[in-house]
């Protein structure tokens, strides 16, 4: 899969409400949407690095798969 430039804002909200899967998870909102941000081979419930970002603009580089991005690179925008 080739890998996509995303720029947005990250957010941390609620994801699969009212499933046995709902959590909070750390999100990025694009022009193109909102996606739930991953680092390959990270924790999918909680990425102390990347909820570092929340409050952030971000421009980064990754794989997206449905309504996942999975994030390689990034840089702070604002």
């Amino acid at each position: 899969m080739e890998r996509e430039r995303f720029v947005g804002r990250v957010v941390e909200e609620p994801v699969a409400r009212g499933s046995k899967s709902e959590h909070s998870a750390v999100q990025i909102v694009t022009a193109a949407g909102m996606f739930v941000l991953r680092r390959p081979g990270g924790n999918p419930f909680r990425d102390p690095v990347l909820e570092g970002l929340v409050g952030k603009q971000i421009e980064g580089l990754g794989i997206r798969k449905g309504y996942t991005i999975f994030l390689d690179s990034w840089s702070v925008l604002s």
